[in-house]
Formats: C-alpha cells, structure tokens, sequence
C-alpha cells in the first residue's frame, strides 16, 4: 500500500532541513526575508563574503549583522577549544533527521531533472545554495508531483523515510523550526549521476557550528550492486607511520570502490591531469567550510549504505591534518565496514581525541551484522561506540578487545542472535525512531566525549590518553 503524503505535513517536514539557508554572488550580497519565528519577523540576510553562504541576519535595517551568534547552553562546552557538544541523545536525533532528509530531497530533484516540465521553475529545486523558505514554497507548489513520485516509484524506503520525518516534525517546536532556518545552509547536493554514482550532500549549521556531511542510503541499482560487492580490499593504512599500527587496512571493497573511483565532475589534482575520487571531491567542498569557519566541527551521517560510507569518510577525513577535530560521525543501520586492522587503526584515531564515532543500531536489523565475513581476508569488524535499540531498553557498548569481550560481540552481532520475522521493519527509519524515543530522558543527560573519558565504556588505553589530554 503506498503511503499519501498531505502537503501541509510535508511542507513542515522539508522547513526543518539539516543544512538550509540563504546565499548570492558576488560580495557583501543581502537579501530581504521572513524569518520563521512566531512574531515573523523580517530581516536582511547577510552574504558578506559572497560565496553564496549567509553569514548572518540584520533585523534593523542597518547593513549590520545582528543575529549570528551560535545557541550555546544546551550541552557541554569543551574547555580545551570552547567547543560545546550536544548530549547523546540531540546528536543522535540531528543526525538521524539528516540522513533521512538525503532520500526525499533526492528524489525530488530527481524528478525536476527527468520532467522539468512538471513543475513551475525546475531550475529552483535544483539550485545550490538554497534557503529553508525557498524549499517550503518549492515544495508547497509541487506538492502533487511529489506525490505523484512517490505512487509511481513505488520505492519502500521513500515511503519509510516520509513516514519517519513527518512523525518526527509533528513532534517538534515551531521554535525548533524557525532556529533550523535562519541558521544553516545546502551548500552542496551532488546528485547530478545519481543512477550511477553515490549521493551526497555537504553543509554548515552556524548555530551549533557544523559542517555536515551526508551520504544517502540505497536506493539505485547501482547503490545495491556495491552492497554486495562484499570481499575485503586491502589499502595502505594512513597511519602506518605510527608505530604499533599495521602496514595496510582491509575494507569492504563496495564501499571503497564508491568512494575512491574517480569523480565525473571533471575536477582533476594538483597535476591537472590526475581525476579527483569521489572522497577527495567531497573533502574538498568540507574544508571550504571549514576554514571559512575555523571554529567549527566536521559531522558525518548517513543510514544503511550512507552509513557505512559515512564510516569510512570520516575515519579517513580525521587523518587529514587540514580537518579540525574531533571529526564525528553518528551512523545510522550500518553493515559492517572493515577488519581487524581497521579497528585497530580507527580506534587509535579515536585515543588521540581525532575521531568520534557513535553507530546507532537495531536490535533484529540484520543489516547491521552483515556481511560477517569476507572469504579473501577474513571477519569484519565494527567500530565505535554502539548505541543499541531494543525498544523497551538500550545498550552502549565498545568493541575493547578482550577475549571474553571478543565471544559476547561475536554472539550480539551473530545471525542467529538478530534472526526476525521483522527484519525489514527493524531496518526502518520510522522503528529506528520510536527506539530512539524511548532513550531520550537517559541520553538527554549524558554526552560522548564522557563515555570516551570512561574505561568502563572504552577501555583503559583509550581513556586513560583521553584524559591525558584534557589535561
């Protein structure tokens, strides 16, 4: 049965986008707009540099920036830099609304590429950057394609998605909504082969001082045809200068093959001949970002395929020394990605305070325990902290490397132990939703960077030098 999609919920789904704002070109660019907030108020938007990025709001009129200071009380500021870090459960909740908004904005623009006349101005769902308002009005005007899409297309996770978002927008504050759009930004939404290659979207949130990466999950034939490519492919390790690291990493040759072949974009290296990979293209977009707004932290998120592709960008983002960390990553369903020698390496980036990684997980998603074992170099191994939703409970657990540790994860993470009738169900965004409520007064209250000071959760090693550079 296909789902049907009222405009006024989808409306208010899209107004909340991750990474939504207002831009132009050339220098010190304004613009006239209504914020969003319960009095609407009206205010300039502010493009000083004009990259295309707002850079702030000025609400009386005199040229000036008056509303561009990022939220602060709402979690655990970092005395080393001033960072301030959202508890577990809002970075886990942001993340999961970004990388559930990569697949219906997908589509959409799909769709205005293939019938542009379908729709009154195609050339504005496809423009980058883009404001929150003008995706609200865009999709306010093209409400009956999208639905239309969505009967045609007859994609299931389309309908999951849309299920999810629009019961997680039904429960947010319209103040939630109104600070989501005057503070962030769609930089980039690399789509343009989505048939062939990966998909992916790159952004910064000014209020809590993000750049974002997404990666958007299965979907294509081609997304699923890396999915099963499943064997291991052996890499140089980026740290095997460290001592005690190993010489080369194994990773899932899918995912590797989807981020490291050579982009279409045309974009060369330094040598001008030499084309980019798909990796270095989106790291690129990143660092623009990033050294635009020094302060700020490199996310990573995606669900399914997206995930795991999220998994293996930020590990290899957080070696680059040009990338401010922590790098952080919060996973949505992740398969399997790498093998021992991978962990190994991952979690010496996650001692040195380099990378943050938080897999969220379903119990009975038997996505997320695949593929075990790869026949050319051996078994998978995951990575992180894991965040595993029961419904009724929740674990959080690391992978320490124990001998007894070893046994109880290769048991949690076996076939046999995550067999259900509702494997499909469990792989869900919506069942990934109601899990996550019911942890919310626990992990409202907590924060990640704790639970890696924490050797109860880590181990001792780990830490020990988190502490040590605390200090």
């Amino acid at each position: 049965m296909m789902m049907k999609v009222s405009s006024p919920k989808y409306l208010l789904v899209l107004s909340a986008i991750f990474f939504v704002a207002d831009g132009g070109e050339g220098n010190s660019v304004t613009k006239k707009v209504i914020i969003s907030t319960p009095e609407d108020k009206q205010a300039f938007t502010i493009d000083v540099d004009g990259d295309g990025t707002i850079d702030g709001y000025d609400f009386d009129g005199d040229g000036k920036i008056d509303d561009i200071e990022p939220e602060s009380g709402f979690g655990k500021v970092d005395e080393t830099d001033g960072y301030e870090w959202p508890t577990i459960y809002e970075e886990a909740d942001d993340m999961l609304d970004v990388s559930y908004l990569m697949y219906p904005v997908a589509q959409l623009r799909k769709r205005a590429r293939e019938t542009p006349e379908a729709f009154k101005d195609a050339a504005a769902i496809l423009k980058e950057p883009i404001t929150a308002k003008e995706i609200g009005a865009m999709l306010m005007e093209n409400r009956g394609v999208l639905v239309e899409e969505l009967e045609e297309s007859n994609t299931q996770v389309l309908e999951q998605v849309l299920d999810a978002i629009i019961e997680r927008q039904r429960k947010a504050s319209d103040e939630d909504h109104s600070k989501r759009e005057m503070t962030a930004t769609l930089v980039n939404f690399a789509d343009d082969n989505s048939q062939s290659e990966l998909v992916y979207a790159v952004g910064v949130d000014n209020a809590r001082r993000r750049v974002t990466v997404a990666f958007r999950g299965s979907v294509t034939l081609k997304d699923f045809h890396q999915d099963a490519q499943i064997w291991m492919q052996r890499i140089d390790n980026p740290l095997a200068a460290i001592q005690g690291q190993p010489k080369d990493i194994r990773i899932h040759h899918g995912f590797y093959e989807y981020l490291y072949y050579a982009t279409t974009s045309g974009e060369t290296r330094t040598d001008g001949i030499t084309p980019k990979s798909k990796y270095e293209r989106i790291l690129d977009q990143a660092k623009v970002l990033l050294q635009k707004y020094p302060d700020y932290k490199l996310f990573v998120a995606g669900h399914s395929l997206g995930a795991a592709l999220a998994s293996v960008f930020a590990f290899m983002a957080s070696t680059d020394e040009e990338v401010p960390g922590p790098v952080t990553c919060v996973s949505v369903a992740s398969p399997f990605v790498g093998g021992v020698n991978f962990r190994k390496a991952f979690q010496y980036q996650e001692k040195e305070g380099r990378l943050r990684y938080l897999r969220i997980v379903n119990h009975g998603d038997i996505v997320t325990i695949m593929p075990f074992y790869a026949i050319n170099l051996g078994a998978y191994k995951h990575v992180g902290i894991e965040l595993k939703l029961y419904g009724d409970k929740y674990t959080l657990r690391y992978p320490k490397g124990s001998q007894g540790n070893a046994l109880v994860r290769t048991w949690s993470t076996s076939v046999f132990n995550n067999l259900s009738t509702q494997y499909l169900v469990n792989h869900s965004p919506g069942e990934y939703d109601i899990r996550l409520e019911v942890t919310k007064e626990d992990l409202s209250s907590m924060y990640l960077n704790d639970l890696y000071q924490d050797a109860k959760h880590v181990g001792r090693s780990i830490a020990k030098k988190a502490k040590k550079g605390e200090s």
